[in-house]
């Protein structure tokens, strides 16, 4: 399903006239009892080839500090304290050895690549404005010992569908799509909570949620 899947980055990748990224999905109770249950999905690309998110509302017990100490102990009174504050959230099953990071350039310093092709490449996505995708470890220790100082979430793996996977599971019924929101990105709540939330502003009820795969085959 997505467990392995992420866009093909050796691939032109020209944007689809429709992207649905930035965008939220909305899990559907169809996804009941597998990683993605409740979860809500921040897109940071989608086009033909394939799609890349982050689920937002899926901490793990771990904080970013206690992560960091416990991959490496001599840098222990180094990072941030920012660090003991941040839970480091679960992104989705592709490349969990790898961490990531969200943030909201407030100082605009610099400009990243916009294009996912440069993500392998350079480690970075600007997928709205101002608001980046980063993977170097270079930019992430700028975070990490407080260098700078832009809101940000630290995330274990991520996301990923292939080629037509995402619009085939929508058509399924699995994802609903709502635009992007950034407040959704830092918010710190209860999963369910998050999710009831967001499913009710776009006024459709869960058993209605449910059964849109189903009146769409009809």
């Amino acid at each position: 399903m997505h467990d392995d899947q992420a866009p093909d980055q050796n691939e032109s990748s020209t944007p689809l006239g429709d992207t649905l990224s930035p965008g939220f999905l909305i899990a559907s109770p169809r996804l009941d009892d597998s990683s993605f249950e409740r979860a809500i999905i921040l897109l940071v690309h989608h086009d033909q080839y394939g799609a890349m998110g982050f689920i937002v509302n899926k901490p793990l017990t771990i904080n970013l500090g206690e992560l960091l100490e416990t991959a490496d102990e001599s840098i222990k009174g180094d990072v941030s304290p920012q660090c003991d504050d941040l839970a480091v959230q679960f992104g989705g099953p592709v490349r969990m050895e790898q961490l990531w990071m969200i943030y909201n350039d407030i100082t605009e310093e610099g400009e990243l690549p916009a294009d996912i092709d440069d993500l392998e490449e350079y480690g970075s996505l600007e997928f709205s404005h101002r608001w980046r995708l980063i993977a170097d470890s270079n930019s992430i220790e700028d975070f990490l010992f407080g260098r700078r100082n832009d809101p940000f979430r630290p995330f274990i793996g991520y996301t990923g569908w292939g080629a037509g996977q995402l619009e085939e599971e929508m058509g399924e019924g699995s994802w609903l799509h709502v635009p992007f929101d950034p407040s959704l990105v830092f918010e710190d709540r209860d999963q369910d909570d998050a999710w009831d939330e967001v499913l009710a502003r776009t006024g459709v009820s869960p058993l209605a949620f449910m059964m849109m795969g189903d009146l769409v085959k009809s």
